[in-house]
């Protein structure tokens, strides 16, 4: 399951869930069970937490980015493949002990980390929830799929004890799209964008402004090509037969591989297809792959610094 990571997993477990976006271990008292500290709200409802965590675990795959990228390497996380997030993740990540798959943490395992705190970013039922506060009761449930990523960056700072630190992030993410916007006026204002990918063997997704992606590059002031432009839901899923809606976007934009530059090998039903070939955006050279998956600010800056190259590839084409 290479690249499952953000992208692949976005697409498949959590995005699903968007498209409808992501025995007990003792007592309070047991592994690192949270002090006095202060009370945030969670989706569970009010939960104690230690005024500045310092031992996180992530309870499945999204969280860890998130808390990276406010200054703090977890004690635990889900699922694998870190070593496939990009310079700002793998090497901080590659090395902390799974303990659990993308979306089921084990218990035992993430108990024996000894968390101050335990991060869940996904939809959770009671008997887990039960679970993961049988080893410490600060455990918060936050899902991210309700939340855009300037929330997410936000909710976990208040969380984690680390607001200045979310507050700089989101300051620098804002810094960076109000830079695109600027320095690449011109090309912006030219041509609209459409970012597709493949969705099975046989259909296709266009990614609306609702997906995590798409509103990145909205940020950084792309205008979007129909049908993108005007679709409700985060995607809209079409057999590859009707490729053709693509025609009317200027640039074409596909999900890249771990390097952020070549084309996700699992993304070639579509591009693959005789169809493609013949959309203008193609035949004109106007496509790119871009990183995907954006789950975290610290993601997001990775696909504005990689759009900024694309849009500066885009001026040498006019």
């Amino acid at each position: 399951m290479k690249m499952v990571s953000r992208r692949g997993f976005l697409a498949g477990t959590t995005g699903a869930a968007a498209i409808a976006f992501l025995a007990a271990c003792g007592g309070d008292d047991q592994g690192g069970a949270a002090a006095a500290g202060r009370a945030v709200e969670t989706d569970k409802g009010p939960v104690t937490v230690p005024d500045k965590a310092t031992k996180v675990a992530c309870a499945d795959f999204f969280g860890a980015f998130a808390v990276v990228d406010l200054g703090l390497v977890p004690v635990a996380v889900c699922g694998s493949h870190y070593e496939d997030t990009g310079p700002r993740y793998e090497t901080t990540l590659a090395e902390v002990p799974l303990v659990g798959d993308f979306t089921t943490p084990d218990p035992e395992k993430l108990a024996g980390t000894d968390p101050d705190l335990i991060l869940r970013t996904i939809d959770t039922d009671d008997a887990l929830y039960e679970q993961l506060r049988g080893i410490t009761p600060a455990t918060v449930v936050i899902s991210f799929q309700q939340l855009s990523l300037t929330e997410v960056a936000t909710r976990v700072g208040d969380v984690l004890g680390r607001r200045k630190e979310a507050d700089a992030l989101l300051a620098e993410y804002e810094a960076a799209c109000e830079d695109i916007r600027t320095r690449h006026a011109d090309v912006l204002g030219r041509y609209t964008f459409t970012f597709a990918q493949a969705a099975s063997d046989t259909t296709f997704w266009t990614l609306g402004e609702k997906w995590t992606d798409t509103k990145v590059l909205v940020d950084c002031g792309v205008t979007l090509a129909e049908p993108s432009a005007s679709q409700a839901e985060p995607t809209e899923e079409f057999s590859l037969e009707r490729i053709s809606v693509l025609a009317d976007s200027g640039v074409l934009l596909i999900p890249s591989g771990p390097d952020g530059v070549t084309e996700a090998p699992d993304n070639k039903p579509l591009t693959s297809n005789a169809l493609w070939g013949q959309l203008p955006a193609v035949t004109q050279g106007r496509v790119w792959p871009v990183l995907s998956g954006a789950a975290s600010l610290g993601t997001a800056l990775e696909l504005v610094e990689r759009f900024d190259t694309v849009l500066t590839e885009l001026a040498t084409k006019d």
